[in-house]
This record gives C-alpha cells, structure tokens and sequence, in this order.
C-alpha cells in the first residue's frame, strides 16, 4: 500500500511540475494559444475533408472500373 501511495504521488507531482514548466515555457499567451489551435483545427478539417473528397472520387472511380471489367470478364466466360 505504501508504495502505490508513493507511486500516485511520484505521477501527481510529476503532472503538477510538468504542467508548471509547460506554463513557465509557452510560446504564447492562452488565449493566443487557442485561436492559433482553432486556427489550425479548422486548416486540418479542410485538409481532410479535401483528402475524403478525393479520396471519395477515386473510389467511386475504381468501382466503375471493376465494374467494367466484371461485365468484360463475363461476356468472356460465356463466349467460352
């Protein structure tokens, strides 16, 4: 019991620092923070609603081609 309680006191005073140096040593205030995370949050949701598109499109694309090909393939085992 003792060494769990030094364990979780190890891990809570390791946050606190952490959290401590995070603060002591950021790049900007919080609230410039958040709009430059938002900023980015909204960059990265475009990004991969551009990608999803994409990649949408060419799915969409190769499923008319196996499509092609399976009728192709068919006529092909009939004439047979």
């Amino acid at each position: 019991m003792k060494r769990l309680m030094t364990d979780v006191m190890m891990l809570v005073g390791g946050g606190v620092v952490g959290a401590g140096l995070g603060l002591m040593f950021a790049p900007y205030s919080g609230a410039k923070s958040r709009k430059k995370m938002v900023r980015m949050g909204k960059v990265m949701g475009n990004k991969s609603d551009r990608m999803m598109r994409d990649l949408s499109g060419r799915m969409s694309d190769l499923a008319d081609a196996m499509e092609s090909m399976s009728g192709k393939a068919t006529k092909l085992m009939r004439i047979r």
